[in-house]
């Protein structure tokens, strides 16, 4: 069983086809670094959360909920 930190960052990432290890490039981290902080076990600064958000077109707020809303 896989515990999110951030489902809404994990389930777009997926949507948008994108590997941790991609995503982890454009924020000039390593995959491993990602992973941990996907994952929650590590914190995202202000300024990755930002580039995520212009990545994804979703507010930080947004991307780091921890509800998912079904409509």
């Amino acid at each position: 069983m896989m515990t999110l930190a951030y489902p809404i960052l994990y389930i777009t990432r997926r949507e948008h086809g994108q590997t941790q290890k991609y995503v982890a490039q454009q924020l000039s981290i390593s995959p491993q670094r990602y992973q941990l902080k996907e994952s929650g076990k590590a914190s995202f600064t202000l300024p990755e959360a930002r580039i995520l958000s212009d990545l994804y077109d979703k507010s930080i707020d947004d991307l780091f909920s921890k509800e998912i809303k079904v409509r």
